[in-house]
């Protein structure tokens, strides 16, 4: 089969690029523990529950790379001789193929939805606790200018990282550095609120105001882990877009060999997209025209769609 032997080809390359994924992740977590501990101990000092939310919704952040990077290594070993712990036969790897390995990128996608499990659990202790501090409004003091230069400088750094993160989840297509990036944005974006929040707390002397901020940021760290969690639990079920499935047999179907076809269904095994399709075709095509023709597909599959793997069923068309 033409996927077969080409496999060897893909996996040496998205195993190359999960392990450099794995270097920049490890680059955000050094830099979200520096920010969680600068802005806990300016929360502290500052008093200020918006910026200790802010230095949790980083902690959060720790949390879920590190989550994200466990899911890269256990996807990117190729030489084991178990899948998390199940043993495998040497003639099982052999007869399996590919298989195996496709099945350990789906932990890549498990640990992204476990991470925003984490996210989700850290957003609903930052609106308990800015709930209870509203509750006893008496013991709620203004928060100090200088809480406001820790969200600055937390803020400043994300932008800088998040521009890191956006470039190589492009470059090397790896969905942990996409859901990385799309994470260090709103953490930017949540610290420079952080500071317009304290600021305002400090100029109009309304000491509410920083638990109410708190709250809604937890909201908002609440709705990135639910998105997070969302699309991880529907690839790991076999969801896929319908309208790109719909392209995708457009495609396929605008080949003069091709009749129609009769099924086509894509998932995703990690950030990886396969593809299993049935065509129906002149029944007077030879052996070697239809061996070309599933070359043809594959080929055209992963030029234009990024599909890693076709998998193609012929049928004879109907007379």
């Amino acid at each position: 089969m033409p996927v077969t032997n080409n496999w060897e080809h893909i996996q040496h390359q998205v195993v190359k690029g999960l392990k450099s994924a794995r270097r920049h992740l490890w680059g955000n977590v050094i830099v979200y523990l520096g920010l969680f501990l600068i802005e806990y101990y300016f929360a502290q000092v500052g008093h200020s529950q918006t910026l200790r939310a802010d230095a949790f919704n980083n902690l959060s952040g720790i949390v879920s790379t590190g989550l994200l990077l466990t899911g890269l290594y256990i996807a990117a070993e190729t030489h084991d001789d178990d899948l998390f712990g199940a043993p495998i036969s040497a003639a099982e790897q052999q007869a399996i193929g590919p298989r195996i390995q496709q099945s350990r990128f789906r932990f890549e996608t498990i640990y992204t939805l476990i991470a925003g499990l984490i996210m989700m659990a850290i957003a609903l202790e930052i609106i308990f606790k800015g709930g209870l501090t509203l509750l006893h409004q008496a013991k709620i003091s203004v928060p100090l200018p200088i809480a406001g230069f820790g969200a600055a400088f937390s803020g400043l750094t994300l932008l800088i990282l998040w521009g890191f993160n956006h470039y190589w989840s492009r470059k090397l297509n790896n969905a942990a550095l996409i859901a990385a990036s799309r994470d260090t944005f709103s953490d930017a974006l949540t610290s420079l609120v952080t500071v317009l929040t304290v600021l305002g707390t400090t100029w109009l002397k309304l000491p509410w105001l920083d638990s109410v901020a708190s709250i809604l940021l937890g909201i908002y760290i609440f709705h990135s882990g639910l998105h997070i969690f969302q699309d991880s639990s529907l690839n790991l079920v076999d969801y896929f877009d319908p309208y790109l499935e719909e392209r995708y047999q457009t495609k396929i179907e605008s080949l003069s060999a091709v009749q129609q076809v009769t099924f086509l269904r894509a998932h995703y095994d990690g950030n990886l997209i396969m593809l299993d399709v049935t065509i129906a075709i002149d029944r007077q095509l030879t052996v070697d025209n239809i061996y070309a023709l599933t070359q043809q597909i594959n080929t055209l599959m992963w030029a234009k769609f990024g599909v890693m793997e076709t998998n193609v069923m012929i049928v004879p068309a109907d007379e």
